[in-house]
């Protein structure tokens, strides 16, 4: 007849991300764009297979983006755009990727740029992504996003630009796309 109870505090569970894709479903709203006229090197979505690099999608999946499913060409100027994401009433947040680095190491450039889902605006500075680097895995890359994209409506790019050279290296590849707290 008798009764006790218990009462606790526990912090709030965090909010659900803006987005979250793993690209094992396909890639619907996402748009790759070539900047240059050569026209040799893609966005592309599946399973890489270049000389170098990864195989597989990050963790084993099949899926990933790369710069070409294989090898990328020379002079190459590549963007890939998300799907729109609103970023009103927040007041922070991080994107983070998994990426596999595979290039020459001299000329070739990666960044990430927010940009206004209204007229591509660019929304803060571009982060550079390390090209100099050559990973033997996959990596979590981890970007906070531009306080000037905060409280707008934005697209985030990927953009990979290649030297002159021939190589045979598989270029950027990314994952596991997530922005959120």
């Amino acid at each position: 007849s008798t009764r006790f109870y218990r009462v606790e505090e526990y912090p709030l569970p965090p909010p659900p991300p803006l987005l979250e894709e793993d690209f094992e479903s396909g890639a619907e709203d996402w748009v790759s764009v070539v900047n240059d006229a050569s026209d040799n090197t893609l966005w592309q979505l599946g399973t890489p297979f270049g000389s170098t690099g990864p195989i597989t999608g990050a963790g084993g999946s099949a899926n990933a983006w790369s710069t070409n499913l294989g090898d990328y060409g020379p002079d190459s100027d590549i963007s890939l755009r998300s799907p729109v994401i609103d970023l009103s009433g927040i007041e922070e947040a991080e994107l983070s990727f998994e990426a596999y680095r595979d290039a020459d190491g001299f000329g070739d450039a990666a960044v990430v740029r927010f940009l206004r889902a209204s007229d591509l605006g660019q929304r803060g500075e571009e982060v550079p992504i390390d090209m100099e680097v050559f990973d033997n895995g996959w990596t979590t890359i981890r970007v906070p996003v531009a306080p000037e994209a905060i409280g707008e409506t934005v697209l985030i790019e990927w953009n990979f630009i290649s030297d002159n050279t021939p190589d045979t290296y598989s270029g950027l590849s990314i994952d596991d796309v997530r922005v959120g707290d």
